[in-house]
């Protein structure tokens, strides 16, 4: 006979761990995979875009590379019995991955109108050494240095230029605020498998895959904003005193810049951590494990900053931000009497129908999931916390801004509303996976595919709320459209005024300006009511003289004008603003054509599209010659 010999104690364990390692080497191996296929046909649906193709071709393109992408990574977070490095290089993985398709969008240069003025204002910081250079773009960005002052750091530090260092801050920032959406899920459940689940539907809020990538300074504030509610949880549950103490310090300076570095989100900051102190304040000695202090911290702490810094350095934000609510209620107000016609939704957009129906459902979706969460609530009763339940609250916030999206000048800021409130809708989520036992028998039997269904729904649905098509992919020139109206030739005329005339004072359209402003420093004029220089090209009679002076007496000499405008109307609706008299048309050839024979323009420089002239107010109001000088 043979005698067997026992097997080793250190030995099987070692062969088990083996094969559990090549068995997730493999899993890894082929969520890489999948993830580099997904990159390469997101490369290929706006090769397509840019090519002319169909846009069902490469819509349906670039679906299928983000769902190769998103559902192993989703996965992975949802699985059970995964570790929390492992759920950590998930949520790194998925970070990296959400950041692609803006990435691949322009990654050699600004795009989006926010990225020219961020861009020009980090470039102004780095060559100056200076913060608060001004901005001709968005002139409130001078208030808030704090994306180019980081910019121009990691410029300082790697080498690397203004628009790469910009690329480099915006991908770190978005892939720190899912793992900060991570964190906060994990405190506030008390479940890492919990977290991950907020982190991954907080990935497909409408706003993080194109909006808070574009290098602006809401995509680096809400770095700050999450990460300063995700450690004041943790400290608010914490029962050591040094922990509390470091945890806070560390959110209120998150706070502090958060405030910095972008007004909204600082508002959003302060009435997220008010809502929550106050409810925990309210419930904290009913429910277990919560001190109402932390919250108070972090929301005096961060409104003490904010309000010094309204007061000595960004005082303009008020007359800033003040029109845009008072207009978009006005405008439902008169939705809901009937006096206006609000919005078309997706008009002029060539979204497929299918997109647009996955669009409309994902509020649906989310209404659905509060349903659950709901049910959920009311049978596990005093096991959530108050804190978790304000979250909650602040999540509900996303149903009325849905309305918002209907007036004109509430759409913007409902849309940028979606990243607050949708850490809310992430912690509803999160506890309904970290209570599901709790749910009903039907949905527990099919969760697996309910979950996928709604992944796939939040996912595309949001992608598709957030911005239109011409943001999304790349094109042939577009007039009226930010992304798709720049041209290599704006760029020329730009730099070559910057040259020849030095940087001069310029009257323009909104698609140019972004060219001027940027390429060229110069400084471009901001219609309005008090100052209409649409007058100069929209009409087809001289300036009034109220406007002749204040040009003159503004030193804007200059007047640039693309001829595009007279070829189409604008994709965005207007060419000089809100109060443009041709908002919706192209401008008669004719109105352009008067200013190579009016007293007071003087053509001195053209190309194929763009003609500069040099303006003349005193010759405003004398008589139009034409090509003979006759009278």
């Amino acid at each position: 006979m043979i005698a067997l010999a026992p097997v080793d104690a250190e030995q099987a364990p070692r062969h088990r761990f083996s094969d559990t390692s090549r068995s997730a080497l493999r899993s890894w191996t082929s969520t890489g995979i999948l993830l580099a296929l997904g990159i390469l046909l997101i490369g290929v649906s706006y090769r397509m875009s840019s090519d002319g193709s169909p846009p069902n071709v490469y819509y349906a393109t670039f679906w299928v590379g983000m769902l190769l992408g998103v559902i192993p990574l989703a996965a992975k977070l949802a699985a059970f019995g995964t570790t929390v490095n492992q759920r950590i290089g998930a949520i790194a993985l998925l970070g990296l991955f959400t950041a692609v398709p803006k990435y691949l969008r322009n990654p050699f240069g600004p795009s989006y109108h926010d990225e020219y003025a961020h861009w020009r204002e980090s470039v102004d910081v780095m060559s100056s050494g200076q913060l608060f250079p001004p901005n001709s773009i968005i002139p409130i960005v001078e208030y808030f240095p704090g994306t180019s002052a980081l910019s121009a750091s990691i410029a300082q530090l790697t080498g690397l230029s203004a628009w790469s260092a910009g690329e480099v801050l915006m991908v770190v920032t978005h892939v720190m605020t899912i793992l900060g959406a991570y964190v906060l899920g994990t405190s506030l459940l008390r479940s890492a498998r919990a977290g991950a689940v907020a982190a991954l539907i907080y990935a497909l809020n409408p706003s993080a895959i194109y909006f808070d990538t574009q290098f602006a300074y809401e995509g680096v504030a809400i770095t700050f904003f999450m990460w300063a509610l995700a450690l004041t949880s943790i400290a608010a549950r914490s029962d050591d005193r040094r922990r509390r103490i470091a945890f806070l310090s560390i959110a209120v300076t998150c706070g502090a810049v958060c405030v910095v570095t972008h007004h909204l989100t600082t508002i959003a900051l302060l009435l997220i951590s008010g809502a929550i102190a106050v409810t925990v304040t309210a419930f904290g000695f009913v429910r277990a494990h919560q001190r109402p202090y932390a919250w108070w911290v972090l929301l005096s702490g961060t409104a003490a900053v904010g309000a010094a810094w309204l007061v000595f350095v960004a005082s303009p934000t008020v007359s800033y931000l003040s029109p845009y609510l008072a207009n978009s209620v006005t405008q439902l107000s008169s939705i809901a009497t009937s006096q206006s016609s609000g919005r078309e939704l997706l008009a002029a957009n060539v979204q497929p129908l299918w997109e647009r129906a996955f669009t409309a459902a994902a509020p649906a979706a989310v209404a659905a999931i509060f349903a659950l969460g709901l049910l959920v609530i009311a049978r596990v009763r005093g096991k959530v916390t108050s804190a978790t339940l304000a979250f909650i609250a602040i999540g509900a916030v996303y149903f009325p801004s849905v309305l918002f999206v209907l007036a004109p000048s509430g759409a913007e800021g409902a849309r940028r509303s979606w990243a607050f409130s949708y850490v809310g809708v992430a912690v509803m989520c999160a506890l309904v996976v970290a209570f599901q036992d709790r749910l009903p028998r039907i949905v527990i039997r099919f969760r697996k595919l309910i979950s996928l269904a709604v992944l796939i729904v939040l996912l595309i649905g949001n992608v598709g709320a957030g911005l239109n098509d011409p943001y999304r992919f790349p094109g042939p020139f577009l007039w009226g459209s930010d992304t798709r109206s720049a041209s290599a030739e704006a760029r020329t005329v730009a730099e070559h005024i910057r040259l020849r005339e030095g940087r001069v004072r310029v009257v323009t359209d909104r698609y140019t300006t972004l060219a001027l402003a940027a390429y060229g420093e110069l400084y471009v004029s901001e219609p309005s009511s008090d100052f209409p220089v649409w007058e100069l090209t929209q009409t087809d009679t001289d300036p009034d003289t109220k406007l002749a002076t204040d040009l003159a007496g503004a030193t804007y000499d200059y007047l640039v004008v693309d001829t595009r405008m007279a070829d189409s109307p604008p994709f965005n609706g207007d060419n000089y603003g809100s109060g443009d008299p041709l908002a919706g048309l192209p401008t008669p050839p004719s109105y352009l054509d008067r200013l190579d024979h009016a007293p007071w323009a003087s053509l001195i420089m053209s190309t194929e599209h763009l003609r500069v002239y040099r303006l003349d107010s005193a010759s405003v109001g004398t008589e139009l010659t034409d090509l003979t000088g006759t009278p």
